[in-house]
């Protein structure tokens, strides 16, 4: 494999020149980016990326930031990281997963997750490097974020469509904006049928399962509902076992349904019907709004938000399907 030293000679130019043709193609006339790109491909000359990264004065490096109180291993976590990976590659760029917001190593751009309503400060003082925010805000930054609310709608929705009246909640005690957009949804769809959000119905807890376990628990034995919608498959997974405790069937005897669709859904049983989220696809988007923003650092602020799909399972039960027959 040629060097650059090599293609220089060959051609017939400088090495600035063969730099000029990799890095800035535009600024070298055209009849002498063709010779050098001739002489490229005949000595079989391989671009060096690391070399390409020193001359444009960038580390080919995106940071991705994580709170401490999110664990990598979370799954979650790890199908962002996935989508951002395999996009990044293409473009030969690599991350650098960081807990510390002050870290003081140079990226391209940082890709922010898990971050609580009050980073808003935070991300307002980040000027210097592009950001995307997996999330929304109402700063006027990039972000790319999981419709949480039409999520729990559309749960909320199928669920009373199913027959059912009384349909407790759990839901995460978190102060970031998917915990309240999700219980958001929750109570727009109840309002929508014409059903009073019941405060009785509702409890909040963090998010493990033995905190679904205990308030499921706590919210059978002193309320009657006939579904229970989990604000997470983990939360989930902790009221099915609380279920089982008090010897309540599911789904013939209460329906349980969540939100994620990470695989928990699967371990289940019987197995769950959730609201699936696109995470591997949203890191995959997140790293090209990142890479679009390092190259086109003027372009309109990109803020979308993607949907979530319902996956049908065996954990809820059509009652009017009981009473048709």
């Amino acid at each position: 494999m040629a060097t650059m030293k090599e293609v220089a000679k060959a051609a017939g130019v400088s090495i600035i020149t063969v730099s000029r043709v990799i890095n800035t193609p535009e600024k070298v006339k055209k009849e002498t980016r063709e010779k050098v790109l001739k002489y490229m491909q005949e000595l079989d000359f391989k671009t060096n990326q690391t070399a390409k990264a020193l001359v444009s004065n960038r580390t080919k490096v995106i940071h991705v930031y994580i709170p401490n109180g999110l664990e990598a291993a979370n799954p979650f976590v790890m199908n962002v990281i996935a989508g951002i990976s395999e996009e990044l590659s293409k473009s030969y760029y690599s991350l650098f997963l960081r807990r510390d917001r002050d870290i003081p190593l140079k990226s391209d751009g940082i890709i922010a997750m898990g971050l609580n309503k009050s980073d808003d400060e935070w991300l307002a003082n980040i000027n210097e490097t592009p950001i995307v925010l997996f999330g929304h805000t109402d700063l006027p930054i990039d972000w790319l974020d999981v419709d949480n609310k039409q999520g729990a709608y559309k749960m909320t929705d199928y669920i009373i469509k199913q027959g059912h009246r009384k349909i407790g909640f759990i839901g995460i005690d978190e102060n970031k904006r998917f915990a309240t957009d999700r219980l958001q949804g929750y109570c727009e769809a109840l309002h929508d049928h014409e059903m009073k959000v019941e405060n009785k119905f509702i409890r909040f807890t963090a998010n493990e399962e033995i905190y679904g376990y205990e308030k499921t628990l706590d919210l059978l034995t002193k309320e009657d509902v006939s579904a229970l919608f989990c604000s997470s498959d983990v939360l989930a997974l902790g009221a099915l076992r609380a279920a089982r405790t008090l010897r309540r069937k599911v789904p013939e005897e209460l329906s349980i349904a969540g939100f994620d669709g990470f695989g928990l859904d699967l371990l289940a049983y019987p197995a769950l019907t959730t609201m699936t989220q696109p995470v591997y696809e949203a890191g995959k988007q997140l790293a090209m709004m990142i890479l679009d923003r390092i190259e086109n650092p003027n372009h309109a602020v990109n803020q979308k938000m993607v949907k979530t799909s319902l996956t049908i399972r065996k954990s809820v039960r059509n009652l009017k399907a009981d009473t048709e027959e």
